[in-house]
Parts: structure tokens; C-alpha cells; sequence
């Protein structure tokens, strides 16, 4: 059904743009705002994208890409610190007190993440192969549906430089139909012709592609962190210290950040006593 409507919508959009460009007089194209707003060339291109795109992609991977386009400005980066201190501090719980310490841990904390889904396995009794599994499929089902996101934009961000290349056609069209007629006319109908492709190049290098790499560094970070978690949650399940446990995830962690993982649990050189 969206193969067939981005068809249609994308021929629909040609026909009323390649109209609209006929009726056009570029003699009056007089004024710098003139010379660069187009509406038919504008609707080659973004209507252009925005059909091929929905040929690509079943449209509710579209509508998808669009939300993650407005959500992506919301979004916090990710503090691996305060993720492992969350696991020493469960890990710390579950060896002094057991499973009622990790009750109380799990009353604590207000994030709805995969660690706090692990926690709640372990509360619950699973073996750790089967925290391991299920955790592990958590995440890359996550990683495969951010990846939706990426693959959504990264359509577009082709797109759009090759609908604004049609635009550029269809306006020499016009410009070599009117060459023998009204020759005055060729620079500004060449003009209008090129105006297509400043914008399918804009919108791919200034939004598309961009926003694409955006969403795909977040998709490569949760991925990243989510095995973190997972391998730490394999710590508090064997009870480990929480220096051996920053010890072992500190390689996650940014070389800039690492001071500060180690900032509570760094004890101080104990001075040697005084002789006598």
C-alpha cells in the first residue's frame, strides 16, 4: 500500500511542479528572495525525497524517523560513571544483605533501563545464563529498531541530491524550448533550473545526512552501554568488589571520565607512623 501511494504522491508532485514552472516568467525574477525560494523546486525535491522515501520504507518506519528527527534534540548523553555505580552499589547490596538488599536497590532506582530489568531477574531467581540471554537479546532487538531510524535518513540523505538533479532537468527543458523564441529568458530559466539542486544538496549534507549519522551514534552508544550493564550485572551475580567491578568496566568508560569513576573509591596513601 505505501509503494503504491509513494508512486503516486511522486508522479503527482513531478506533474504539478513541471506545471507551475511553465506558468512561471523568470524575467520577473528580480530580488534575492526571488532567486532562491521556488516553491516547484522546493516540491521536487522534499516531495520528491519524502515518496521515494515511503517506497523504500513501510510508513511506519517513516513516521518513526520523523519522531527520533524531534526526539534526538531531547536526548541526554549517557553517563557510563553513574551506570557503574549503580552496578557496585547492587553488587555491594546483593553480597551484605542478598536478595532483600537488591529489593531495596530496586525501590531506589527510577530509571527504566536494562539494568534495572536485569536486577529484577535476579530478584526473581534466573540463572545467570538466562539474565545473560534474555538481556542480550534486549539490546540488539533495541539496536535493530534504532537502526530503522538511521536507514530512514540515510534514504533521504540520497535521495534528496537526485530529485533535485530532476528538478535541475526538467527546468533545461524549459530553458532549451524557449532558446530559439526568447533567448532573454535562458540565464533565469537556468537559474530556476539550479535552484533544484542547491536545495536536494542542502537538505542532504545540512539535515539528512547528518541527522542519519546522529541516530546512528546513539544506536553504536546504547548498544555500547547496554553490554556494559549486561557484563555488569554478571558481577553482581558472582558478589565482586566494586573497584574490581570498575576495574573491568572502566575500559567503556571515556579516557576524560575515568578520574571521576574512581573518585569515591580512590583511598588515601596512609602516611607512615612516626619513629619514636
Amino acid at each position: 500500500m505505501t509503494t503504491i501511494l509513494g508512486v503516486i504522491v511522486g508522479l503527482g508532485i513531478m506533474v504539478f511542479a513541471i506545471i507551475d514552472v511553465s506558468q512561471q516568467d523568470p524575467g520577473r525574477i528580480i530580488g534575492l528572495k526571488d532567486m532562491y525560494i521556488n516553491l516547484p523546486s522546493f516540491l521536487i525535491v522534499l516531495g520528491g525525497t519524502l515518496a521515494s522515501t515511503l517506497i523504500a520504507h513501510p510508513f511506519r518506519h517513516l513516521t518513526r524517523g520523523f519522531m527520533a528527527f524531534f526526539i534526538v534534540f531531547l536526548r541526554r548523553e549517557y553517563n557510563f560513571v553513574s551506570v557503574i555505580n549503580h552496578i557496585c552499589d547492587a553488587s555491594q547490596r546483593y553480597a551484605k544483605q542478598g536478595i532483600p538488599g537488591l529489593e531495596e536497590k530496586l525501590k531506589a532506582y527510577k530509571q527504566n533501563d536494562l539494568l534495572k530489568d536485569g536486577i529484577t531477574m535476579i530478584v526473581n531467581g534466573y540463572k545467570p545464563e538466562e539474565v545473560q540471554e534474555f538481556l542480550e537479546t534486549n539490546i540488539q532487538r533495541k539496536y535493530d529498531r534504532e537502526m530503522i531510524d538511521f536507514y530512514v535518513f540515510r534514504t533521504m540523505g540520497k535521495a534528496s541530491p537526485a530529485f533535485g538533479m530532476v528538478g535541475t532537468l526538467v527546468g533545461l527543458i524549459f530553458m532549451l524550448r524557449v532558446m530559439s523564441e526568447s533567448p532573454e529568458k535562458i540565464g533565469p530559466f537556468l537559474a530556476v533550473a539550479l535552484i533544484t539542486t542547491f536545495y536536494g544538496v542542502l537538505m542532504a549534507n545540512l539535515i539528512f545526512n547528518p541527522m542519519g549519522n546522529k541516530l546512528l551514534y546513539h544506536a553504536e552508544v546504547n548498544l555500547r552501554i547496554g553490554r556494559m550493564e549486561i557484563e555488569g550485572l554478571m558481577y553482581v551475580l558472582k558478589k565482586q568488589h566494586p573497584i574490581y567491578i570498575k576495574d573491568k568496566l572502566s575500559s567503556y568508560v571515556p579516557p576524560g571520565a575515568r578520574k571521576q569513576l574512581y573518585k569515591e573509591t580512590v583511598s588515601k596513601k596512609q602516611k607512615p607512623p612516626k619513629k619514636k
